[in-house]
Parts: structure tokens; C-alpha cells; sequence
């Protein structure tokens, strides 16, 4: 608990500098994440209707999957999934 409080601290501090993140994960699939994640906050925002769950190709399910479980994990990753 420690370390997160840390690291949120330390993401505070960085806020507003230029910073680069690396993302070693498919752009396709973060993409689809993202693209998701914008659409969820207009509609929160009362700018757009509630948006379709991401569609991925069969050939990228597999990864879409992990990578939206590495970033949402446990119950959070039904938010993208479904």
C-alpha cells in the first residue's frame, strides 16, 4: 500500500511535465482500449450515448484480452470486456 501511495505521489509531481510513457503493449488493442475510454467519459459528460463494449478482429482477441486484464485487473477488466 506504501508503494502506491508512493507512486501516485510521485505521478502528482510529474503532472504537467513533459513526460513520455512507454506502452509496451499492441497499439491496435490500447488503441481500442483508449478509443473506449474517451467514448465512456463524453457519454459521462452527457455529450454521447452510451457506447458499444470494443470490437476486435478473431486474430487479436487473444491479446485484446490480456492486455485490457494487465491494465484492468480482476472485476475492473468487465468495464472493456463485458
Amino acid at each position: 500500500l506504501c508503494l502506491l501511495f508512493d507512486e501516485i505521489k510521485s505521478l502528482k509531481e510529474t503532472v504537467g511535465q513533459d513526460v513520455a510513457t512507454l506502452i509496451e503493449h499492441s497499439p491496435y488493442c490500447f488503441g481500442k482500449i483508449l478509443d473506449y475510454l474517451r467514448l465512456k467519459h463524453l457519454n459521462a459528460l452527457d455529450l454521447t450515448g452510451q457506447p458499444p463494449l470494443p470490437t476486435v478482429c478473431d486474430r487479436r482477441k487473444e491479446t485484446f484480452d490480456k492486455v485490457v486484464k494487465y491494465y484492468f485487473p480482476g472485476d475492473s477488466s468487465k468495464l472493456i470486456l463485458g
